[in-house]
C-alpha cells in the first residue's frame, strides 16, 4: 500500500503556497506533551474489522475483495498500472496477489504478526490509511463564496507574465546547442550570455537576437516568445527572480538546469476566476483541512515517554561528563 498518501495530502497546502507565493513561512512549534505519560491510557477506539465486499478471488479459501484488489493495483507506480491495464494484465496481477496472499498466510502461520517490529509496521500502515481517509472526509466541499474570497485576496499573486527568453546551452544542461555540436562549459556559456545581455542593453532587438542566437529553437523561431507564464510554472531556480520582472525589463544572465537564460518581461494579466477555479477549490479545501487537523491536534491528549523522548538540552547548558 502506498506510504506517502497522508504526507502528500498534508504537504499539498505548502506546495500550493510555493506555486502562488502566498504561503507564509513559519517555524513549527516543538512537540510537547499535554499530560503526564502513562502506560495505562485507554485508546480512543479499537480497530474495526474491514467491511465485506464483492469477493473476486480466494486463496486457500481466504477471500480477496474487489476493493482490496483495486487498492493493491492502485499502489503500483503509474507506468506499471498502464502495463497491467487490460484483461490479460489483470490476470497477471492476480497471480502476483496470490504470491503475496500465500506469504501473508505463511506469516500468520508463523505468528509473525506478534513480532514487535512487524506489529509496529502493521500499526503504522493502518494509521496512514485511516488518517488519509479521515483527512479526505474532514472537508468534502468548499463553497463558491470561499473560492471567490480566496481569489479576491490573492489576485496579485494569480497574475500571468508574458515572457520571452534567449538560451545559451552549456555542458550538462538539458537544452542542446542548436548547431548540433558540443556545448561549451558553463563558464564559457556564461560569458557568451553576458555578451548577449550587453548587446541588449545597447539597444539590440530582443526578438531578432533570439532568432539568431538562442539555443532554444522552439521559442527562437518566435523571437524567444514563451507566452503567458503563471507563478510556479518555471523551474524553482528561475521562478522567483523572473516573475518579479517589470514589464519591458530584461533580466541578467540566469543559469538553470536547462541552460543560461536572458528573459524579457511582457504584459501582466490577472487570470480569470473561470480559469483557476478548480485549482483554487483544491487549495481552499486543503487549507481548510489543515486548519481542522490543527484543531484536532490541539484538542488531543499527547503523552511522551521521557525515556524515549528525553528533554532537549537548553542552549548553553553543560553536558554531563562522559
Amino acid at each position: 500500500m502506498r506510504k506517502d498518501a497522508v504526507i502528500a495530502l498534508i504537504l499539498i497546502v505548502a506546495a500550493f503556497g510555493l506555486t502562488y507565493a502566498i504561503a507564509a513561512t513559519r517555524v513549527p512549534a516543538p512537540m510537547q506533551p499535554t499530560q503526564a505519560f502513562s502506560m495505562n491510557e485507554t485508546p480512543v477506539a479499537a480497530a474495526e474489522a474491514p467491511p465485506a465486499g464483492n469477493v473476486v478471488m480466494r486463496v486457500n479459501g481466504e477471500a480477496i475483495t474487489e476493493n482490496e484488489f483495486s487498492a493493491a493495483f492502485a499502489s503500483m507506480p503509474a507506468e506499471l498500472q498502464q502495463q497491467f491495464a487490460n484483461e490479460q494484465g489483470k490476470k497477471a496481477f492476480a497471480d502476483q496477489m496470490v504470491k503475496m496472499k500465500v506469504l501473508e498466510q505463511e506469516a500468520r502461520r508463523r505468528k509473525l504478526q506478534q513480532d514487535p517490529n512487524v506489529a509496529g509496521q502493521i500499526a503504522a500502515n493502518q494509521t496512514e490509511v485511516l488518517a488519509g481517509a479521515a483527512a479526505q472526509k474532514l472537508v468534502e466541499k468548499v463553497s463558491p463564496a470561499d473560492v471567490q474570497k480566496f481569489y479576491n485576496d490573492n489576485k496579485q499573486r494569480l497574475q500571468t507574465l508574458e515572457l520571452s527568453h534567449i538560451v545559451v546551452a552549456y555542458q550538462g544542461g538539458m537544452i542542446p546547442p542548436k548547431s548540433g555540436g558540443a556545448a561549451p562549459d558553463q563558464r564559457t556559456a556564461m560569458n557568451k550570455a553576458l555578451q548577449i545581455y550587453q548587446q541588449l542593453k545597447e539597444g539590440a532587438n530582443f526578438a531578432e537576437l533570439a532568432k539568431r542566437v538562442s539555443d532554444d529553437t522552439a521559442s527562437g523561431v518566435r523571437g524567444g516568445l514563451l507566452g503567458a507564464v503563471a507563478p510556479g510554472m518555471l523551474p524553482q531556480e528561475l521562478d522567483a527572480r523572473v516573475m518579479n520582472l517589470k514589464e519591458g525589463e530584461i533580466s541578467p544572465a540566469i543559469p538553470s538546469r536547462y541552460g543560461i537564460h536572458i528573459f524579457k518581461a511582457g504584459k501582466r494579466q490577472t487570470q480569470p476566476l473561470s480559469e483557476v477555479q478548480d485549482r483554487l477549490s483544491v487549495a481552499v479545501r486543503n487549507q481548510e483541512t489543515m486548519r481542522r487537523i490543527e484543531e484536532l491536534v490541539k484538542a488531543a491528549k499527547v503523552e511522551l515517554d521521557p525515556k524515549f523522548f528525553p528533554p532537549a538540552a537548553q542552549p548553553g547548558a553543560k553536558r554531563p561528563p562522559a
